[in-house]
């Protein structure tokens, strides 16, 4: 099946034109060719969708660094391939320098298809990597808005040391401490865990199994509040790093509502 090519060709022979475009039929491609003798044609030419500009290097009113130029300006990534007659190895070495993506001599065509199937697997790993880039950078939004705006305390941590590197607002509320007092501690030397060595004992638990919780943690804040929280952790990668996320939720309400039920059963009976 014939592969289509939208091409914008700069070339002032119709003869070298059409030889152009024999090999690139005979290889498969179905080009659909735009062709381009000066400035005002290039530029209007880039106005439509292109895959690869081939161009000569030396036209009566144009030539191929001014077109290089010309497209650099415009922004647009397009492959620049010279196709042309003999020229000075140091010139096209200066043209490949300032973006061309090749070299090829008229009487080298053969050359041709192999350099743009290079040029389209290129422009197809750019565009997956931007797709990527593009995809990693939303669900980093994501999770950020969910970071801050969570109803649940959560702490980052080194998981190879234990070290706190964030914590969101809800967290730094609940326990009255600024950010800046818990980025950069350990997570038993916080003072909010009442049991260091039962703390550091957690974290080595965590760190061999990758997950552990607690029903009923106290936690204390700062000024000596003391509170019950739900306490769960997960260790997870991050692209070569190991990184542990601590949610934290208060259920000292609940604990209460609970002592206050046991109270009135226990009233009951009396």
């Amino acid at each position: 099946m014939a592969r289509p090519l939208n091409i914008l060709v700069v070339e002032d022979v119709p003869e070298d034109v059409e030889l152009l475009l024999r090999h690139l039929k005979r290889a498969g491609f179905e080009p659909e060719e735009t062709v381009a003798q000066d400035e005002t044609s290039f530029l209007k030419a880039l106005e439509k969708p292109l895959d690869i500009i081939l161009s000569d290097f030396e036209l009566p009113n144009f030539n191929g660094m001014e077109a290089l130029e010309l497209l650099q300006r415009s922004g647009l990534k397009i492959p620049f391939i010279i196709v042309s007659g003999e020229i000075n190895l140091d010139l096209a070495v200066s043209l490949m320098r300032e973006g061309a993506a090749d070299y090829i001599q008229k009487r080298e065509l053969s050359r041709v298809v192999p350099v743009i199937n290079r040029c389209l697997r290129e422009v197809e790993a750019r565009r997956e990597r931007q797709q990527a880039e593009d995809a990693l950078h939303i669900s980093e939004i994501r999770y950020r808005r969910l970071f801050e705006t969570a109803q649940d305390g959560i702490l980052l941590l080194d998981a190879e040391t234990g070290t706190v590197f964030d914590a969101n607002p809800f967290l730094t509320e609940t326990l009255g401490y600024p950010k800046e007092y818990l980025v950069g501690k350990k997570l038993w030397e916080l003072g909010v865990f009442k049991d260091i060595d039962a703390s550091k004992q957690a974290f080595g638990e965590l760190q061999a199994k990758g997950y552990v919780r607690y029903e009923d943690l106290p936690l204390q804040g700062h000024g000596g509040q003391s509170m019950a929280v739900e306490f769960v952790s997960n260790v997870y990668a991050v692209e070569h790093d190991k990184v542990i996320q601590c949610n934290i939720r208060d259920i000292s309400a609940r604990k209460q509502a609970e002592l206050e039920r046991t109270a009135s059963a226990e009233a009951l009976f009396d």
